[in-house]
């Protein structure tokens, strides 16, 4: 069971395969835009790390994290990759590395 992020643009997905857009529109998209990688993706850590449970961005990350427990693997679809982004803060998130602000 693994995690994985994905290139929207080139990555083919096979029609078993779970599959999660994390881009423009999704509601685990980043806020943030104007920037380096780097610093958009530490800006979604932070914007990550400081939402309570109850937010819909937690509420999806439990949702994939439940699925990711129950033996699926996950592909997050963006377009930075292969380049780090806030789609490798979210698959730490769901494997819990990264926990909502309590409260």
């Amino acid at each position: 069971m693994t995690i994985r992020v994905r290139n929207e643009n080139t990555w083919e997905c096979e029609e078993s395969e779970f599959v999660e857009f994390v881009g423009k529109g999704s509601v685990l998209e980043n806020p943030y835009t104007c920037g380096c990688r780097r610093k958009l993706k530490d800006q979604y850590r932070k914007y990550l790390v400081g939402l309570t449970m109850d937010s819909p961005e937690w509420q999806r990350i439990i949702e994939l994290k439940k699925i990711h427990e129950d033996g699926e693997d996950l592909n997050l679809l963006c377009s930075c990759y292969p380049d780090q982004c806030h789609s490798n803060i979210i698959s730490d998130a769901i494997a819990g590395k990264i926990n909502p602000k309590k409260g």
